[in-house]
């Protein structure tokens, strides 16, 4: 598993600290590379990692975050959904479980493609004909039209994914997921490339955005100390979770926060 950003040491240098309180960003933020929320007046974003204060309060309460996107929901059916439900259980059990908020199961997912946020509205980020000063609804509205007839390319049988290991714990705790076999890589790429020109939207890293599926968003930055435990944690049980399951139909969906994700439609 790679460290979270600056755990390589687990503190971050004096500088470093006064600049992003000075900037009032989290540490490792950089917009030009992924997607980054927008800072927002009066929070102190400097002290919390990057989605408190956007997605959830310091608490770990739900915020709303409104916004649409590409997805495969995990099936509740499926043994990766039994086996990712015991591991939370586990997690909940553990010492520093109160350092992160967790996801309820039914809105366990992969996302394909990160679609639009109501709160992240650069030009850049935000479908090209669409004035970034255009309702939520409207882009809603926008998205769905645009993507109606869009084929997803990737088969008449369910793709296979791979739990691959897990993501680096800067943002919280989730699933890296790969495609079984390269031409399942390829098709994946490949409905990307698709989504994106048909918005005209494409995010930092498009190329080479990892495939995941977040459980819990980190409350606050983990210390050496801490990082070394859940990392050991987590390799324990990569052992116990399946190691494939199948991908489920791409749903392009709209969602207010974090908690649920409403299906508009299957994409053909």
């Amino acid at each position: 598993m790679t460290l979270s950003n600056g755990a390589a040491n687990g503190i971050q240098s004096t500088e470093g600290s006064k600049a992003n309180a000075i900037l009032n960003t989290p540490k490792g933020y950089r917009p030009l590379e992924r997607v980054e929320p927008v800072p927002k007046p009066g929070f102190p974003h400097h002290l919390y990692p990057r989605w408190i204060g956007h997605k959830f309060d310091t608490d770990g309460k739900i915020m709303s975050y409104p916004g649409n996107g590409v997805l495969s929901p995990l099936n509740t059916a499926s043994d990766l959904h039994h086996a990712l439900h015991d591991l939370l259980a586990d997690i909940q059990k553990q010492d520093w479980a109160s350092l992160y908020t967790f996801l309820p199961p039914s809105s366990w997912h992969m996302t394909t493609y990160e679609g639009i946020s109501d709160q992240i509205r650069h030009r850049e980020q935000w479908p090209a004909g669409l004035p970034t000063s255009s309702s939520l609804k409207a882009c809603h509205a926008h998205v769905a039209t645009r993507l109606a007839d869009l084929q997803h390319g990737l088969g008449d049988e369910p793709l296979q994914i791979k739990v691959a290991g897990f993501e680096s714990l800067a943002d919280g705790i989730a699933l890296r997921l790969e495609p079984v076999t390269a031409e399942g890589e390829l098709a994946l790429r490949n409905l990307r490339d698709q989504l994106s020109e048909r918005l005209s939207v494409r995010h930092p890293v498009h190329d080479k955005y990892s495939f995941h599926m977040g459980m819990g968003y980190l409350l606050r930055y983990l210390s050496t100390e801490d990082e070394t435990k859940i990392t050991k944690f987590l390799q324990g049980w990569l052992t116990k979770l399946p190691a494939t399951f199948e991908l489920a139909v791409p749903e392009y969906c709209v969602y207010d926060n974090m908690y649920a994700f409403r299906r508009v439609f299957y994409l053909d």
